[in-house]
């Protein structure tokens, strides 16, 4: 492998014009901040859409929005209001239920709280107590006897790991099919965090990030023009070249997809900038593992998407890197990937679902995508069972 410094002298004339525009970017007039994104307004894309949240994991929150013992956050997601707390016994394990008490509707997230000791909650309204593994009522403070059976809360399965609070979802509140992420190489020294890049209200539905991976002949039009990392701005003469498969795993639950990049120019691609990137779909993409490999090393980025409406997305990156590559260089790799990715909002956001797309030869393997995803839909039959305990 070359040295770090070998690989920024062969790129120096790359890395200094994108430096120079970057500090352009960042000092231009503040009008030019602020505008507003336009989203197109018009046809309501989300009919077009399946009307489903598909089953699969998916990041609630992270560990530091409930890092106190006893401490309690309220969460959005799949239409629903949850309550995401942390117990104050000597487990300290992170706990959601739904938001909303069974007894007269009171929110849980605001004004409840964690006994002390315990892994209950408590509602402010009339003081029921409910444990946060299982959701039973364990305490009605003005009645004697036992407590019905049926006092409970749904309870979402719940893992924490890298820094993710992560639940499973289902709409028949069946038992997680498959563990949650875990990737054994960031347990150890190697790695570190180097930050989480949050992007809300994005305004598509989860099946396009999928598909996307399957779209071979997007890659040219909408990526093959490099960027200024982290922003929309073009780099002149300078391209990216990409060679890109789609793999299904044996587990039928993961799809990896593998992308190779290296900068074009005048014809010529440059060895030296070359990057490997590997995608891992843990389930339907809510929550997507990226690995870069480069000379300069190793870069982990989770790409989370946490659906709040059925083409409302909330968006997260959560970077670990080796602690040997310089800031710079994670700055440089996860901003151009950033950028690019930005470059497919402008079309998810205003693009509808096709159901019966045209597609012709060298299109990729769209449909074979789209079976694959819809495994983690449930069937009209399984439809027809269900039977929302969240009556509000």
């Amino acid at each position: 492998m070359l040295p770090i410094t070998e690989l920024l002298l062969s790129t120096w004339w790359l890395i200094l014009p994108i430096i120079a525009l970057v500090f352009l970017y960042l000092h231009r007039p503040n009008e030019e901040k602020t505008q507003p994104r336009k989203i197109r307004r018009g046809v309501d894309r989300s009919l077009t859409y399946p009307r489903q949240y598909p089953c699969g994991w998916y990041r609630i929150c992270n560990s530091d929005d409930v890092s106190r013992r006893g401490q309690i956050r309220r969460a959005f997601a799949f239409g629903r209001e949850m309550v995401v707390f942390r117990s104050d016994d000597e487990y300290n394990q992170v706990h959601v239920l739904e938001a909303f008490c069974i007894h007269m509707g009171a929110n849980l997230g605001v004004g409840g709280r964690v006994m002390p000791g315990t892994n209950c909650i408590q509602c402010p309204f009339h003081l029921w107590e409910f444990n946060g593994q299982n959701g039973r009522c364990t305490k009605i403070p003005y009645i004697d006897g036992k407590i019905p059976d049926k006092a409970k809360m749904h309870s979402y399965p719940c893992v924490e790991r890298h820094g993710m609070v992560m639940i499973w979802y289902h709409p028949l509140n069946e038992p997680p099919q498959y563990d949650a992420i875990c990737v054994d190489e960031l347990l150890g020294d190697k790695y570190e965090f180097r930050g989480n890049y949050s992007y809300p209200n994005i305004q598509m539905h989860l099946q396009e990030f999928a598909e996307n991976a399957a779209d071979v002949q997007h890659f040219r039009p909408l990526h093959g023009q490099m960027l200024i990392p982290w922003t929309k701005i073009r780099v002149p003469l300078v391209y990216v070249h990409h060679t890109a498969s789609l793999v299904f795993s044996d587990q039928t639950h993961i799809a990896y997809f593998y992308d190779t990049a290296m900068i074009q120019l005048f014809g010529k691609r440059y060895e030296s900038t070359k990057v490997d990137a590997s995608i891992t779909f843990y389930g339907p993409g809510g929550i997507t593992l990226f690995r870069f490999d480069g000379e300069f090393g190793r870069i982990y980025l989770f790409h989370t998407h946490t659906p709040t409406n059925y083409t409302e997305l909330d968006v997260e990156f959560r970077a670990y890197v080796e602690r040997k590559i310089p800031r710079f260089l994670n700055w440089y790799v996860i901003g151009n990937w950033i950028a690019q990715w930005q470059r497919d909002i402008d079309v998810w956001e205003n693009k509808i679902h096709k159901r019966a797309p045209f597609l012709v030869k060298n299109d990729g393997p769209i449909l074979k995508m789209r079976r694959w995803f819809s495994q983690f839909y449930l069937s009209n039959e399984e439809q027809d069972n269900i039977v929302d305990t969240l009556d509000w």
